[in-house]
């Protein structure tokens, strides 16, 4: 009986490490430093205006506070998962060497399974974009698990 009681000690400590490692975790645990992607049917306006506005300003730094500790990225077919870093460095670079003119959001839809999608159409002087994201559904808040920049 021991055993089992170890065992099942040593589960649920399992479960708790990799649930707080991999981000999944609950609002009282969730680190303040992060800015919440609120779950509101009527969010997709507030977030899709701010994901807007930092396009537009070609800002990385601030698109970067609601990636998740990794992401899956693919920019101009360069693809892969990056951490929150690298992810970030590499927007930058791209908004560095193609500066945003005008950005339109072309597409918003909520899905069932809690994610939110947005596609968007980014304009530099050099050519056209279209600029994919995947908002994740978490417990208490969302953040961005997937961006794809494809050329027009």
């Amino acid at each position: 009986m021991k055993l089992l009681s170890y065992c099942v000690f040593i589960f649920v400590y399992s479960l708790f490490i990799h649930t707080n490692a991999s981000g999944h975790i609950s609002k009282d645990l969730n680190d303040s430093s992060q800015p919440i992607l609120q779950v509101e049917a009527g969010s997709l306006g507030s977030i899709s205006e701010e994901l807007k506005t930092y396009l537009r300003e070609g800002n990385a730094k601030n698109i970067a506070k609601y990636f998740g500790s990794n992401l899956t990225l693919s920019i101009l077919g360069e693809n892969g998962v990056y951490t929150k870093y690298q992810s970030e460095i590499m927007l930058s670079t791209f908004f560095n060497q193609h500066k945003p003119k005008t950005v339109k959001l072309t597409q918003a839809s909520n899905a069932n399974n809690g994610y939110q999608y947005f596609t968007f159409s980014l304009t530099t002087e050099q050519a056209s974009y279209r600029v994919f994201i995947k908002i994740g559904a978490g417990s208490n808040s969302q953040s961005i698990e997937e961006l794809r920049i494809d050329k027009n």
